[in-house]
Parts: C-alpha cells; sequence; structure tokens
C-alpha cells in the first residue's frame, strides 16, 4: 500500500484567502396571488443583503497514491452559515400600475459568514 505526506503545511478547508462576506444591492419583484392565482398586486424594493466574494487557494500537485498521477484540492468561496432576513417591499402596485399604499413583506435567506471549502459540497 502506497502512502505519501505533504511536506507543505496543510491547508485545509477553511482558508480565507480573499473570500469575504460583503454587502450587496439586489431589486426583488414579488407578486401576490388570489387563490385562483390571478395576480392582485406586484411589489418591488430595493435591499441590501449579504453575499459571497473572492478567490480561494486551489492547487494540483504530483501524487504517487492516486490513479491520475495528481491530487487536485479546489476551494471555493461560499457561505458558512446562513441565517433568516424579513425585508419589507415598499412600492407595490394593483394590475393598472396604480401605485397602493401597502408594503409586503418577503422571507429570505442571506449568509452571515463566508470562508473557502472544498469545491463541491
Amino acid at each position: 500500500e502506497l502512502s505519501e505526506k505533504s511536506l507543505e503545511e496543510d491547508l485545509g478547508p477553511h482558508v480565507k484567502g480573499t473570500c469575504e462576506t460583503l454587502p450587496s444591492r439586489i431589486k426583488v419583484t414579488k407578486e401576490e396571488h388570489d387563490q385562483l392565482g390571478n395576480v392582485i398586486r406586484v411589489c418591488e424594493g430595493n435591499i441590501v443583503v449579504n453575499k459571497c466574494e473572492g478567490t480561494c487557494l486551489s492547487h494540483l500537485k504530483p501524487s504517487i497514491t492516486t490513479a491520475t498521477g495528481f491530487l487536485k484540492e479546489c476551494l471555493c468561496c461560499r457561505e458558512s452559515h446562513m441565517k433568516p432576513k424579513e425585508v419589507h417591499l415598499t412600492d407595490c402596485f394593483d394590475l393598472d400600475g396604480k401605485k397602493l399604499s401597502d408594503t409586503m413583506t418577503v422571507s429570505m435567506t442571506e449568509p452571515t459568514d463566508c470562508s473557502c471549502h472544498k469545491c463541491g459540497q
């Protein structure tokens, strides 16, 4: 049985690189429907939610224990923790495009922390 040990420091799945949690402004549009599926109103708004952005260290190194002769370590910037968030859409319109005075609350999730993880996991 072949085995090998890297002489380099093991980077592990949580190497930061430039991966970070950043605020992001997005436009959200949501339709509200009645029991028959007809649109009652449409609400929209510009909201700020967190996103994951940045780079992570990945590498390919020779290996005597793999069939290809190389050991691939691919890391991607993605969420480590998520939290629920309620946002309020303040621009609501009826089917004729008339602005309504009410608002709509929408539930979503956003990342609270981002870090490097093995790709595909």
